[in-house]
């Protein structure tokens, strides 16, 4: 067992709720930076390392074996699960191939896109491992609803670092 696995153990339900929550605003923010990577697809292979890599913190500091290919399969479902957040992501990446216009679209929208998608996906892994869950009883319909509904609360925690950091 690795010192992150004795220290999330020992420590209180809010003790591990404030420690994941800082990983995964850490990780949105880094998700919303890749939003801004001005090739188009491969600001959508950077998102999903950085999901995966969010994922295998999460699974270690809960002491769950880390599975790198259900991880990729529950995070496509997720995406696919809500279809316009998916298919916004795309064309939001796409559009970067047509200069100024598609670019200029695509910069405004993807950091907000990639960071509350992150920030969801996060979320619902804490929330899983918290209760005991491994990646074998995932069960991803009863995630969509909350993914939808962290997506949402993603959005505002990528809306409060735009506000702050255009403040300093």
């Amino acid at each position: 067992m690795s010192n992150t696995e004795k220290e999330s153990k020992d420590m209180t339900a809010e003790e591990r709720e404030a420690w994941t929550e800082g990983v995964i605003r850490n990780y949105a923010y880094g998700s919303a930076a890749v939003g801004l990577v001005p090739i188009p697809l491969i600001d959508l292979v950077a998102l999903t390392g950085l999901q995966l890599k969010l994922i295998h913190r999460l699974s270690t500091f809960y002491g769950v074996p880390f599975s790198e290919e259900r991880t990729k399969k529950i995070i496509a479902s997720l995406a696919g699960a809500s279809i316009p957040i998916g298919l916004t992501r795309a064309a939001c990446s796409v559009l970067k191939i047509f200069p100024v216009v598609g670019l200029a679209a695509s910069i405004v929208a993807m950091p907000a896109l990639s960071g509350a998608s992150t920030y969801a996906v996060g979320k619902i892994f804490a929330q899983h491992f918290e209760s005991g869950g491994t990646f074998i009883n995932f069960d991803i319909i009863k995630a969509k609803g909350y993914y939808e509904e962290q997506v949402k609360k993603g959005r505002e925690v990528v809306a409060e670092l735009k506000k702050t950091s255009s403040e300093t």
